[in-house]
């Protein structure tokens, strides 16, 4: 019996326990919406004005509201002048696509091989995340909002099948990584200046039913969900044009809490339809020295001081776009009178409502009452100048305060006349999006070292990675646990904004032409040849089509076999590439080598000069 009572208790306490960490994960989200409600707004009025509703403004109690016309012969068009700035924007930084690299924990081979086999997990986690279109997604949430996120996950059901277990096939497991909108992203605190600054961080996002069932197991009741205020939609809402909305969902909090003395591993709490789905310790040890912390990686169009959202260049360009909308329909209004013109009659004179009706038609009789004075139009005068002058100051503050010119937006510019102002311009134009591309940089730094350490949580056994050469040669590497014991991650390439890709090939041009890529008898030597080509795009031109790079590792697993025993040459072998091999190996290998083992690289290496004397020789 007391037993009986103890577990009646313990499961009275349990339950307690739940509801009340049910209600603070909800009070706490509900204070978070209401403290960034104006932020949410902004980014609503963003999007508006991008998609081409521009007569509409946030007002005094946070509601957006369509702006009605005085009166019902004003002109209302719209002249979206943002959405080809941030066209233009998006293409420039499409073409940044960082390739990374992973630094070795120390210069041992083993560590040297494990960080090669690192750098081809990250490249076949790109491509099976399809990490190009999720970084185009969150870049267009950057650049309308000011943030965009990505969210790295462990997918259990991820990579190949490696089994069944209880009748269900079992998979290896793979990352994914996921674009994140802001209005699902909810810190403690909106002046952090990073996520590791703040204290726990709300992912709020409407899910099906259905999906809950399949993930988490439980049962819910569906309503109709906004997806991007993530309010319930009630049935009776008067709001007709309401279509950004699920069917049968609930919102799903997750609310991720850092780690601290009384929570070494955090805290991950799950909620939905007012019941408990998940709560536990942070799932993954994606942090520095193997910590946890959050899964979520911020990209910013440009940062704001002490905030931790963004800002859009769409911020500054409403102003200026609502009075060019302006300027341009006052004109077509000017224009209108000028060619309807407008009709003074005497009272009483002609039928009116008649008039009003018809307008003045080609060939229209105008009957007027007789000795009553004839209708006539009142004098315009021509287009002011004003006009034409604010339509031009306005165009110029599109170009200042965006930083795209004319030379980007536009097919052709008769202004620019020499290739040497053109190129000017589009520097200029680049130098404005460094700030943005280097977000974007840093975003796919840190995707990649989430993705490390996911790898070095998760895997076990050997993983199979498959990637293609420079020659889309299909090359499989089996990595382990051991190939992940390096995070040290860094980016190889340059902003690609910096240069053109026509700059680029100038460069290699004229390295060219100055002699630094030739040997010392003044030849360029294949493996050279090969690289140029394939940096100026041509690498099919090759007609020893990769030979070099054969050669490059043929020597390479020689260096292998001759730690261990004597290794002959081939009739096939580049002999001076393999020179360049061998000897490359013995310095940077030096101290690691037994003098036995020197000896035999000495010998091997002396048999290639041979050969390449003899063949001086027969020449």
């Amino acid at each position: 019996m007391s037993k009986l009572k103890e577990q009646t208790a313990l499961e009275k306490e349990r339950k307690e326990y739940e509801e009340e960490l049910i209600s603070s994960v909800y009070e706490d989200f509900d204070r978070r919406q209401q403290e960034r409600l104006f932020l949410e707004r902004q980014w609503e009025l963003n999007r508006n004005f991008l998609s081409g509703n521009q007569y509409c403004d946030v007002n005094s109690r946070g509601e957006i509201l369509s702006d009605d016309k005085t009166f019902f012969w004003q002109n209302r068009g719209v002249y979206n002048h943002i959405a080809p700035i941030i066209d233009t924007r998006l293409a420039k930084l499409s073409s940044v696509r960082p390739t990374v690299s992973v630094r070795p924990k120390t210069d041992d081979d083993v560590d040297v091989a494990s960080a090669t086999l690192a750098e081809k997990l990250i490249e076949n986690a790109f491509k099976s995340t399809k990490l190009s279109a999720v970084v185009e997604s969150a870049t267009v949430w950057s650049e309308t909002c000011g943030t965009g996120f990505y969210k790295v996950l462990w997918d259990a059901d991820g990579g190949n099948k490696v089994g069944c277990a209880d009748g269900k096939d079992v998979f290896e497991g793979d990352v994914k990584v996921i674009a994140v909108s802001p209005f699902e992203i909810f810190p403690d605190n909106l002046f952090a200046g990073e996520i590791e600054d703040c204290n726990s961080v709300i992912h709020a996002k409407a899910m099906t039913v259905d999906s809950i069932k399949e993930k988490y197991g439980v049962k819910l009741t569906g309503e109709k969900v906004d997806i991007t205020t993530l309010t319930q939609i009630n049935s009776h809402a008067t709001d007709k044009k309401q279509t950004n909305y699920l069917e049968n969902a609930v919102i799903v909090i997750e609310r991720y809490e850092k780690p601290t003395k009384e929570m070494p591993n955090g805290r991950l709490t799950t909620v939905a339809g007012g019941k408990l789905l998940y709560a536990g310790d942070m799932p993954y040890t994606n942090g520095e020295n193997g910590t946890r912390t959050y899964p979520f990686v911020r990209q910013c169009s440009f940062r704001k001081a002490g905030s931790f959202f963004g800002s859009s260049v769409i911020d500054r360009l409403i102003p200026v776009q609502r009075a060019f909308n302006a300027v341009k329909n006052r004109k077509h209004e000017f224009m209108n009178r000028l060619s309807m013109g407008v009709m003074t009659v005497e009272d009483g004179s002609i039928d009116v409502d008649d008039l009003a009706e018809d307008g003045l038609s080609p060939g229209k009789v105008l009957v007027y009452r007789q000795g009553s004075k004839a209708p006539e139009l009142m004098s315009e005068s021509s287009m002011p100048i004003d006009f034409n002058l604010e339509e031009e100051k306005l165009l110029d503050e599109f170009v200042i305060i965006s930083g795209v010119s004319n030379v980007t937006s536009s097919s052709s510019n008769a202004t620019l006349s020499s290739g040497t102002s053109l190129e000017i311009l589009v520097e200029q134009d680049n130098a404005r999006l460094l700030t943005a591309a280097e977000e974007l940089r840093e975003s796919y730094l840190e995707i990649s070292r989430q993705i490390i350490r996911l790898y070095a949580q998760f895997s076990v056994g050997v993983r199979a990675v498959k990637t293609l050469d420079d020659f889309n040669k299909v090359r499989v590497y089996y990595a382990d646990k051991s190939a992940v014991s390096s995070d040290d991650v860094y980016i190889v390439n340059e902003n690609e904004l910096l240069h053109t890709a026509r700059q680029k090939k100038e460069m290699v041009f004229k390295l060219y032409e100055s002699g630094l890529l030739l040997d010392e008898n003044g030849k360029l030597r294949p493996e050279t040849k090969e690289k140029v080509l394939s940096l100026l795009g041509y690498k099919e031109l090759d007609y020893q089509k990769g030979l070099a790079r054969l050669q490059q590792e043929k020597a390479q697993r020689e260096n292998d076999r001759l730690r261990k025993e004597s290794v002959l040459t081939d009739e096939i072998d580049d002999n001076a590439i393999h020179v360049d091999e061998h000897t490359r190996y013995v310095l940077s290998e030096f101290n690691s080598l037994t003098e036995e083992q020197r000896q035999r690289f000495y010998e091997h290496i002396k048999l290639h000069k041979n050969a390449l004397t003899n063949q001086s020789i027969g020449e």
